[in-house]
């Protein structure tokens, strides 16, 4: 039994090989490591060598070979591609087995390896098909700035709910922040405090969000101090007709009223009824929809 999957990226969001690494591993109930954590152990354990020769960075390159060379640990080798270089002839000949996810890859390395054993790289897991909730609820922004706390607040006002309630989040990352696991935690922050169905859309182009602002009850989203006429996300749903569910304070613009045009989750005693949800909505968009491009750029050019 392998001890770990080792690949070179660990992060499957952005990387095929980790992807296919991760769910073997989760399948296989072990560890899943970098190939730089693996190096780093001083007696390697029998681990699946779970590689793509051309994402291998070179000191990386320089140490398995050497530790191949000096020590050979047990390992077996999952071939991701071929490029017969040094470090896959080391590879494939020392390796207690080696396993080819294609038919064409175990032609290409049984001439260092003739019991190559072919196999495959399955695909994403079929996941069960989500049914209609019976509230949709959204919320959208760049990820470093969605706070968690209003969504606990939130959870207070469905206490009790029992309707099929389904929060759908999609964030962004900001330029020069890092694509790492860290964009996708702010789902598990959200699901510690929010005890309802959590859907997470990733990054959505405008013209997918603007679809599911049509489906959704009401648009939510909290800030550090409050909602300004700057939170892009509030005024496209407000333009959509969809009720805004956020937080107020007094530099929130005159326009955004508690029960009027918006709903301040600091002044909710229970969530919204449909029939409420709507009439919000529509003042909500009565008074948005004057704050578009063509106003702003009317203002910038007469000024």
């Amino acid at each position: 039994m392998f001890q770990f999957v080792v690949s070179s990226h660990t992060n499957p969001y952005t990387c095929g090989v980790a992807r296919f690494s991760r769910s073997l591993a989760d399948q296989l109930g072990i560890p899943h490591i970098s190939l730089k954590e693996y190096l780093s152990f001083p007696a390697p354990n029998n681990s699946l060598m779970s590689l793509k020769m051309e994402e291998i960075p070179d000191d990386d390159c320089g140490r398995l070979s050497h530790l191949l060379r000096e020590r050979t640990p047990e390992y077996s080798y999952f071939v991701h591609d071929f490029i017969d270089s040094e470090l896959q002839v080391l590879l494939s000949e020392r390796a207690h087995k080696v396993f080819a996810n294609s038919a064409e890859l175990s032609s290409l390395i049984s001439s260092r390896r003739p019991d190559v054993i072919s196999v495959f790289s399955p695909g994403a897991r079929v996941r069960q098909k989500l049914a209609r909730p019976d509230l949709r609820l959204l919320t959208a922004g760049m990820a470093h700035k969605i706070q968690s706390k209003g969504y606990a607040d939130l959870a207070r006002l469905l206490d009790g709910e029992t309707r099929r309630v389904r929060l759908e989040i999609t964030s962004a990352i900001h330029e020069g922040q890092r694509f790492d696991e860290s964009f996708f935690s702010v789902a598990e922050d959200i699901r510690r405090v929010f005890h309802h169905d959590v859907h997470f859309c990733g990054f959505l182009s405008d013209e997918e969000l603007s679809q599911r602002l049509h489906l959704a009850d009401a648009y939510v989203a909290f800030f550090p101090r409050g909602v300004r006429e700057n939170n892009t996300t509030v005024l496209s749903a407000m333009t959509h007709g969809c009720a805004v569910i956020t937080n107020l304070d007094e530099w929130s613009p005159n326009w955004m009223r508690h029960g009027e045009t918006i709903l301040d989750i600091g002044s909710l005693e229970r969530f919204p009824d449909p029939a409420e949800l709507h009439q919000i909505g529509q003042a909500g968009m009565h008074v948005a929809n004057p704050f578009s491009f063509d106003r702003l750029a009317s203002i910038l050019s007469n000024s």
